[in-house]
């Protein structure tokens, strides 16, 4: 609703004249003469807050003062640290009693978290290292730090390596978020042995209860069509198989990787846009018999008699072309 406009560089109507008869309308961020109708300036900042709230109770749960948390900051950027001053906020001086008794909160409270805020400042320090070599999204990296706070508040962090522990966390959240990432590719970069990321990912899981996101195969199979060049359709085919191994149960305890290659080798020997599979155990960081105990077991499973891989000549990768390139994009 329209209100009285009380500061500004406008105090009277520059057409009219009028004074005190200038209204703000926050919808449309003008400021009006209400006598002749004239449109004084047009630039209203809007003071109040960038959320929305339908109910009280929402309201209360949004409403905040100053910078919004963060949880890649090891105080969510609101840390705040009791004064040595010896006066007070008016300028007084302090009494000696009143000053020790400051001095002492003061070293209380900076000891009581100081090894947490450690331990953190070098653990994100690592985690903000990782998601700039890997330009991993801002939701990742705050979903590790999450769990790595988790890990930290049950004193899991204790005998076990920052780096390994906050690799861990950022796998987790790459599954969670369904980024196509796998165990080696965040171990190399984080340079941590496998061996112990995978051990630091089970604690993790053990103790947190977190269920990793196991439908990652569609990710992880456009990540290897785009390595292998393959068109959208062979793609589209291969996460459809993908589907159908997950809901039979042949993805359990299986590499992620693997079930991706052999669903992307079929697909293409059905398509007629095949690759060897030494060009996909190469694109997926694998051996080519992971790929072929992967591909027989598919098969066997879900019954795909038209299947057939021939030896020879056969066995040499047919390159098509990409069916939307027949479509004329002018017409």
């Amino acid at each position: 609703m329209p209100h009285k406009y009380e500061a500004g560089r406008h105090r009277k109507c520059p057409e009219c004249g009028a004074s005190d008869n200038i209204v703000s309308d926050p919808r449309s961020g003008q400021f009006i003469c209400s006598c002749c109708g004239v449109v004084v300036d047009s630039l209203m900042f809007d003071q109040g807050p960038e959320w929305r709230a339908y109910d009280f109770q929402e309201e209360q749960d949004r409403s905040r003062g100053g910078s919004p948390l963060s949880l890649l900051q090891p105080d969510f950027g609101i840390k705040t640290q009791i004064s040595r001053s010896r006066k007070d906020g008016k300028g007084r001086k302090l009494s000696s009693s009143k000053r020790l008794a400051f001095n002492r909160l003061s070293s209380v409270d900076n000891h009581a978290h100081e090894s947490e805020i450690r331990n953190l400042r070098i653990a994100l320090r690592e985690l903000k290292r990782l998601r700039s070599q890997m330009e991993l999204p801002d939701r990742t990296a705050q979903m590790a730090s999450s769990y790595y706070r988790q890990c930290l508040k049950k004193n899991l962090i204790r005998g076990r390596s920052i780096d390994g522990m906050i690799a861990a966390s950022l796998y987790l959240a790459c599954r969670k978020t369904q980024i196509p990432l796998t165990l080696k590719d965040i171990a190399t970069d984080a340079n941590v042995s496998s061996k112990e990321l995978g051990r630091c990912v089970r604690t993790i899981v053990q103790h947190l209860r977190t269920r990793p996101d196991s439908g990652r195969h569609e990710a992880l199979i456009h990540r290897l069509g785009e390595d292998l060049s393959l068109s959208m359709p062979t793609r589209i085919t291969a996460v459809n198989i993908a589907k159908q191994t997950r809901e039979y149960g042949i993805t359990v305890g299986k590499n992620p990787m693997s079930i991706a290659a052999a669903c992307l080798y079929i697909a293409g020997v059905k398509t007629g846009e095949r690759r060897t599979q030494q060009q996909i155990a190469r694109a997926a960081n694998t051996t080519p018999v992971t790929i072929r105990n992967r591909f027989k077991e598919i098969v066997r499973v879900l019954r795909m008699d038209d299947i057939e891989v021939k030896r020879g000549a056969a066995a040499v990768p047919v390159f098509i072309e990409d069916p939307k390139s027949h479509f004329n994009l002018s017409q």
